[in-house]
C-alpha cells in the first residue's frame, strides 16, 4: 500500500468515524464545552492552545479522530493540544469515548513517560468481535509459544494477540489479568532454539511449509558425526513438548519422518519448487500409530503391557497415551496398561521416569531393555570402594 493510498483510505475511516459520531451531537450542544475554559481545572496544562476553538462534541471527536489519521506513529497528548486547540481535560474524556467504540488505543509511551495515541487498523471494531473464552485461549496459545521468545513465529503471535488487545481498547485486556490467569508451564525448552541461527532455520521451514515449498536443511545424522544436507517435501509443523518438528518426506530415508529443528545447522527454502505430499499424508493419522513424536517401524507394531504401582499407577491411568490403550484395575490401587505400538525410544524413555513404579510385563525384548538401563543407572549410582 503506497502513501496515498493510505492517506485516503484514513480520510475514509475519519468519514466513516463521523457519522458515528454525529448522533452525539443531537444529545449535546456547545455550552458542553464551557469546560475548555475554565482555566482553574487545567494548570497542569503544558501547553495552552494558542486559539480557543468552540466545537459540538461530534466536530472536536472528528477533528482528534482526523489529527491521529494524519500522524505517523501516534500523538501525545500536548500534541493533540496543539494541533486541536483542545485543553488536556476534554482531551481525555474524548479519548476515552473513541477508546469505548473502539477507534483508538494507546500505543506506547514516549521518553516521558506520556502515553502515545494512535488509530485502530481500519475495520477492526465492526468486523472482529471475540468472547472471553476466545481471548483466553489465544492468550494461552501465545503462552505455549514462549520457549520461541526471539524469534519470528513468537512475535507474530504477539503481533496477533496484541491486534486483539486493541479490539479491546487495551484497558480491558489489562483488566482480566490474563499473565496472573493463564500460564504455560514450559516443558525444558531446547537450548538450541535460540538465537539468530534458530530464528533462520525456523523463519525458513516455516515459510516452506506454508508456500507449499521444498527445502533444504543440514542436520547431523544421529548414527554418526556427519552433517547430511537433505532436500525435504515439508508437510506439517508439529509442537511436540517444548519443541517444533517440521515432518517431512525425506528422499535420503525413503519415507516421512520428523526433524528436530533445534538440531538444524541450517535451512534454505528452495523457491520455484513444490513440496509433493505423499498420497494418504495426514498428520493426525501419521501421530496416531506411535508413542511419543518419532514412529519407529510402523511394521514392527507390537503388544506392551506395563503394570504400575501406588502413585504412578493413579497417574499413568487418568491419561490416554495411545489411542490403542486398554487399563486394567488391580488390587490396591495398582492398575495395567497395554497398547499396540512400535518399540521407540520415546517409549523407552517414559518408561524409564517412573523407575520402579513400573514394570514391563511384555513384550520380553522390552522388559530386557528396561532392566538393563536400571542396572547400568544403579551401577553408576553406587558409591564406588
Amino acid at each position: 500500500m503506497t502513501k496515498r493510498d493510505a492517506t485516503r483510505d484514513a480520510e475514509l475511516a475519519a468519514q466513516d468515524a463521523a457519522q458515528q459520531l454525529a448522533a452525539f451531537e443531537s444529545a449535546m450542544d456547545d455550552s458542553d464545552d464551557s469546560d475548555d475554559g475554565d482555566d482553574g481545572d487545567d494548570g497542569d496544562d503544558v501547553h495552552k492552545p494558542p486559539v480557543r476553538q468552540r466545537y459540538s462534541q461530534a466536530q472536536r471527536l472528528l477533528q482528534v479522530y482526523q489529527s491521529l489519521a494524519n500522524s505517523h506513529g501516534g500523538l501525545t497528548i500536548g500534541e493533540l493540544m496543539e494541533r486541536t486547540g483542545v485543553t488536556r481535560r476534554t482531551l481525555n474524556r474524548d479519548l476515552a469515548l473513541l477508546s469505548e467504540d473502539h477507534l483508538v488505543r494507546v500505543l506506547d509511551r514516549d521518553d516521558e513517560g506520556c502515553k502515545r495515541w494512535a488509530l485502530l487498523p481500519a475495520g477492526v471494531a465492526s468486523s472482529i468481535t471475540f468472547s472471553q473464552g476466545e481471548l483466553f485461549s489465544l492468550y494461552l496459545s501465545r503462552s505455549m509459544l514462549a520457549f520461541a521468545r526471539g524469534t519470528e513465529l513468537y512475535k507474530s503471535m504477539r503481533a496477533a494477540f496484541d491486534k486483539v488487545a486493541d479490539r479491546l481498547a487495551g484497558s480491558e485486556v489489562e483488566a482480566m489479568a490474563l499473565a496472573r490467569k493463564l500460564y504455560a508451564v514450559p516443558d525444558a525448552p531446547p537450548l538450541g532454539a535460540t538465537g539468530e541461527s534458530y530464528d533462520d532455520v525456523l523463519n525458513e521451514v516455516l515459510t516452506a511449509v506454508l508456500k507449499g515449498n521444498q527445502v533444504e536443511l543440514r542436520y547431523p545424522d544421529s548414527t554418526t558425526t556427519e552433517v547430511l544436507t537433505l532436500r525435504l517435501d515439508p508437510l506439517t509443523l508439529a509442537y511436540y513438548r517444548g519443541r517444533l518438528y517440521v515432518i517431512a518426506f525425506s528422499p535420503h530415508h525413503g519415507c516421512v519422518r520428523p526433524f528436530a529443528l533445534h538440531r538444524a545447522v541450517d535451512a534454505d527454502r528452495l523457491r520455484n519448487t513444490t513440496a509433493v505430499v505423499p498420497v494418504g499424508y495426514d498428520p493426525e493419522r501419521f501421530f496416531s500409530g506411535q508413542f511419543g513424536v518419532f514412529a519407529g517401524d510402523a511394521t514392527q507394531q507390537v503388544h506392551v503391557r506395563v503394570r504400575f504401582f501406588g502413585t504412578a499407577a493413579r497417574y499413568a491411568r487418568e491419561r490416554l497415551w495411545h489411542a490403542s490403550q486398554q487399563a486394567t484395575d488391580l488390587a490396591g490401587g495398582d492398575c495395567e496398561l497395554a497398547w499396540h505400538v512400535p518399540l521407540t525410544p520415546d517409549l523407552q524413555s517414559w518408561l524409564l521416569s517412573f523407575g520402579g513404579s513400573a514394570e514391563v510385563i511384555e513384550p520380553p525384548a522390552l522388559r530386557r531393555a528396561i532392566a538393563d538401563e536400571l542396572r547400568r543407572a544403579l551401577a553408576r549410582m553406587e558409591p564406588s570402594c
